[in-house]
């Protein structure tokens, strides 16, 4: 019996810098109406993810955010329930050098999402990403205790041992429950990791459908399979 549905944020619940549809929200509020736990996995922080997911009116939503640094349940603020995920005291170390590097580089120019964790800059032209690029493939070394993710709209420089599996795992022993009880809806390569763990993989436009169960072509079509799957699992 499924209990928890993790879903990616952008371009799978939304599409970027985008709220959910009315649609989309009521069917996502049916959803934990049904008994399952919702939570929200993304690479924006925790803050963000609050802000959004007011909207949705969900009675406890779980937010994780920087690609499963963080994770907090509902959506006050200041939290009452936060957790940092990553203890790794070189990764903290090194990761406040890239932001020292990337910012001198761009002499105090460059934006980056305020994370708690980890080092999300967004370049503004093919130019920076260019420079910034530069940089991760000239630093290999130095970032070997980090992952770097290239997304269309910024990086993320993020801890080894984080992931959205591990957060996952984390979550899902926090509330008691199995992996067989769990499932992942997501749209790209960083969902990946919590592919792995939920029993049940739902893309949404996933280019590689050998990594879901199920691929969907809209956000619609995937809550509605959701909606009938925890249907059938009560029948």
């Amino acid at each position: 019996m499924f209990k928890l549905i993790v879903f990616d944020l952008d371009k799978t619940l939304a599409d970027l810098g985008k709220g959910m549809s009315a649609r989309n929200t009521a069917k996502l509020r049916r959803l934990e109406k049904s008994g399952a736990r919702i939570a929200i996995c993304s690479g924006k922080p925790t803050y963000y993810l609050c802000g959004f997911m007011r909207q949705a009116g969900l009675k406890a939503p779980i937010l994780i955010g920087e690609n499963g640094a963080t994770i907090q349940f509902g959506v006050d603020l200041p939290p009452s329930d936060f957790y940092v995920l990553t203890k790794d005291e070189r990764a903290k170390r090194v990761l406040k050098k890239v932001y020292d590097d990337i910012d001198a580089t761009f002499e105090g120019k460059m934006w980056f999402q305020p994370n708690s964790v980890c080092v999300t800059p967004f370049p503004k032209t093919q130019e920076d990403f260019d420079k910034i690029q530069n940089y991760v493939d000239k630093n290999k070394d130095l970032l070997s205790c980090l992952k770097v993710y290239r997304h269309v709209d910024s990086f993320d420089f993020i801890p080894c041992g984080i992931d959205k599996e591990i957060a996952l795992e984390y979550l899902a022993n926090m509330l008691n429950i199995t992996k067989e009880e769990t499932i992942a809806v997501g749209d790209g390569v960083n969902d990946y990791p919590m592919f792995r763990f939920a029993k049940l993989s739902v893309g949404v436009n996933v280019k590689d459908e050998s990594k879901v169960n199920f691929n969907f072509k809209s956000t619609s079509d995937a809550l509605d399979f959701l909606a009938q799957t925890l249907k059938e699992q009560t029948c």
